[in-house]
């Protein structure tokens, strides 16, 4: 993977009533994060590009968003309109107030990687490291030798050989 992005849960729920209303279809969220996420490439885009989407997670199929939204609600989730890029999970959804506020929010691939490192080490308890473990983890970041062995050593590992 050499991109990653990030689409909002409110922008998602605003896809699929957009796409409901549309297609005169009722859909579950997981099914349109990345019709999401595509809808947003797409308004950066040529009229003459083609942008294909698969989606691979139908998790949410069949739930309507509105049952969702009102299952948050009685949760004491906040629920309104405005910037997304200001929802915080757990705490609120933020609707967009129109397509124009659908975006994608890019994420540091080096942070992903570097996370993926401290929950192996994390979950393992791994205090020692064997030369194994460092090329396992360059397979997993696809990143060099050094990399990994410079975020063990950061997380208080000790390289074993």
């Amino acid at each position: 993977m050499d991109e990653y992005y990030l689409v909002k849960q409110g922008e998602v729920f605003y896809m699929t009533e957009a796409l409901a209303q549309l297609e005169g279809i009722e859909r579950g969220p997981a099914g349109n994060t990345s019709l999401t996420a595509a809808f947003a490439m797409a308004r950066e885009m040529k009229e003459t590009d083609i942008l294909v989407v698969q989606e691979t997670e139908y998790t949410g199929a069949g739930k309507h968003p509105l049952s969702q939204l009102s299952f948050a609600k009685e949760r004491g989730i906040e629920l309104f309109f405005g910037d997304p890029d200001k929802e915080v999970p757990g705490k609120n959804i933020i609707l967009p107030k129109g397509p124009e506020d659908i975006r994608l929010r890019p994420v540091s691939m080096e942070k992903l990687k570097k996370s993926l490192i401290k929950n192996y080490v994390a979950a393992k308890k791994i205090n020692l490291v064997t030369e194994l473990d460092i090329f396992y983890l360059m397979e997993e970041t696809r990143t060099s030798y050094e990399f990994v062995k410079l975020e063990l050593q950061l997380l208080g590992c000790t390289l074993v050989i």
